[in-house]
C-alpha cells in the first residue's frame, strides 16, 4: 500500500500532524482576518444595510471607496499584490507565498471599503500560501506539500462555512488522481477542516457562523414536479451567469489601458463604484446582509427593482475585480441568486419560496465556480433548508454547471474571463 494511505506508516502520520497543524494555523488566521474586517467595517462603514431604496446611498461612501481605491492602487504599484486563486492552488498543490501579504492587505482594504467582494478568496490564498511557505521551509516533497495545501485550505474553509463536509466535497471536485489512495489526503484534510470548524465554533462563543440559517425560508412539501422546475431554474441561471462573465470581460477591456497605471485605475474604479452605491445602496458590501432584505421585502421592492439589484450587483462585482480590488465572487453571486429567486416567487406565487431561492442562489455561482456540489452544500447550510428540500438544489447546481462548462463555454474560457 502507498504511503499516501498507510496508517502504519510514520510518513503518513507526519503528514497528518503537519496537515492538522496547518489547518489549525489557517483557521486562526482566517478568524483573525474576518474579525478585523468586521471591526474595521464598524468604524469605516457604519451603514444600515436595511436600506434598499434607490438614490438613498450616503454620499460619504463615494469618498470612502475613492480613498480605498487610491490605497489599493498604491499597493499594486509598489508590491506584487494580485488576485490569487485558492482553488487553482488546490489543483496545483502549491501557491507562491511571496504575493500573499500585499494581496491580503489589498483584500482587507477592499472589504473595509464596502466593495462587492467576499472574504473566502483572501482566507483561501492565505491558507494556501502559508502551507506552501511552511513546506518549502522544511524541505517537504511535492506530495506532502500538496496535502499540506489541501489541509490548510480545509482548516480555513471548514471554519468560515461551518461545514467540514463541504470542504471534503471541494477536494473531491478539484483535480486529483482517481484512486483509493486519495482517501488518505481526504482523511487528513477532513481532520484539518474539523479542527477549523472547532476553532471558529469555540472563538465565536459556541455559536455557528452568522451565515448559517441566514434566510430560513418556509419549508415546502417536495413534489415530483419540483424536480422538473429545478431543472428549468438551473437553465434559467445560465444566462444570468454568462451576463456576469460578459460584464467581467467588458470591464476588463475598459480598464486594460490603465493596467500600467494601477493608482489611476483603482482610484477611478473606487469613484465609479462609490457613485453606483449612492444610486443603488444594495451594491454596498458582499451582499449577505441584504439577502434577507430582498427576500422578505420582495413584494414591497417589486420584480423590476429586484432584477435591477441583481444586475447592479454583478456590475459592482465585475468592476471591483477589474479595478484591482481583491476578494471573492461567491457571496455577491449568492445575493444575485436571492434577488432572482425572490423575483421568480413574485412572478409565480405557486412556486415555493424555498425552491426558488435555493435553486437560484446556488445555480448562478455554480455556473462559474467549478465546485457545484460544494456550493450546493454551502447554500443548504446558509439558507437553512430542511433535508427534504435539498434535492432540487443539487439538481439546479449540476444543470447550470453542466450547461456552461460542457455546452456553452469550456473551463478555459471561464478561467480567462
Amino acid at each position: 500500500m502507498s504511503l499516501e494511505f498507510n496508517l502504519r506508516s510514520k510518513v503518513y502520520w507526519k503528514r497528518m500532524a503537519s496537515g492538522i497543524f496547518l489547518g489549525f494555523c489557517s483557521a486562526i488566521g482566517a478568524f483573525i482576518f474576518i474579525v478585523l474586517v468586521h471591526l474595521g467595517q464598524k468604524v469605516f462603514l457604519p451603514y444600515d444595510f436595511n436600506n434598499w431604496a434607490p438614490f438613498t446611498g450616503p454620499w460619504w461612501i463615494v469618498a470612502l471607496m475613492t480613498v480605498a481605491g487610491l490605497l489599493v492602487g498604491v499597493i499594486h504599484r509598489y508590491t506584487s499584490a494580485q488576485q490569487l486563486d485558492a482553488f487553482k492552488a488546490l489543483d496545483e498543490g502549491c501557491l507562491d507565498p511571496e504575493p500573499v501579504p500585499p494581496s491580503l492587505l489589498t483584500s482587507f482594504i477592499s472589504l473595509l471599503g464596502g466593495f462587492s467582494l467576499g472574504p473566502e478568496v483572501p482566507c483561501g490564498f492565505l491558507a494556501a500560501g502559508l502551507a506552501t511557505w511552511f513546506s518549502n521551509k522544511w524541505g517537504m516533497d511535492p506530495d506532502t506539500t500538496r496535502i499540506n495545501v489541501a489541509s490548510s485550505v480545509s482548516g480555513a474553509y471548514g471554519g468560515i462555512f461551518s461545514s467540514p463536509f463541504a470542504m471534503i466535497l471541494i477536494l473531491l471536485e478539484s483535480k486529483h488522481r482517481q484512486s483509493v489512495q486519495f482517501y488518505g489526503t481526504l482523511f487528513i484534510a477532513g481532520m484539518a477542516a474539523l479542527v477549523g470548524f472547532i476553532i471558529f465554533y469555540t472563538l465565536q462563543g459556541f455559536n455557528y457562523a452568522s451565515l448559517l440559517g441566514l434566510l430560513t425560508p418556509p419549508k415546502y412539501d417536495l413534489r415530483p414536479w419540483h424536480l422538473g422546475v429545478s431543472i428549468l431554474l438551473g437553465i434559467l441561471a445560465v444566462p444570468a451567469a454568462l451576463f456576469f462573465v460578459v460584464l467581467l470581460k467588458i470591464s476588463g477591456r475598459i480598464m486594460e489601458p490603465l493596467q500600467e497605471k494601477p493608482i489611476l485605475r483603482s482610484t477611478l474604479g473606487g469613484l465609479f463604484l462609490g457613485l453606483l452605491a449612492v444610486v443603488l445602496p444594495t451594491t454596498i458590501g458582499l451582499g449577505s446582509n441584504q439577502m434577507p432584505l430582498v427576500t422578505y421585502q420582495a413584494a414591497e421592492i417589486g420584480v423590476v427593482l429586484l432584477l435591477i439589484f441583481a444586475l447592479a450587483k454583478m456590475l459592482a462585482l465585475s468592476s471591483a475585480l477589474s479595478s484591482g480590488f481583491i476578494g471573492g465572487p461567491i457571496f455577491p453571486l449568492l445575493f444575485v441568486g436571492s434577488c432572482l429567486g425572490a423575483a421568480l416567487n413574485q412572478i409565480f406565487p405557486q412556486l415555493p419560496l424555498g425552491l426558488a431561492l435555493g435553486c437560484m442562489i446556488v445555480a448562478i455561482p455554480a455556473a462559474i465556480v467549478p465546485i457545484p456540489l460544494s456550493l450546493a452544500a454551502i447554500v443548504i447550510i446558509v439558507i437553512g433548508l430542511p433535508p427534504v428540500n435539498i434535492l432540487p438544489i443539487l439538481v439546479a447546481a449540476l444543470v447550470s454547471f453542466t450547461i456552461t462548462r460542457g455546452l456553452i463555454m469550456g473551463g478555459k474560457e471561464l478561467e480567462e474571463a
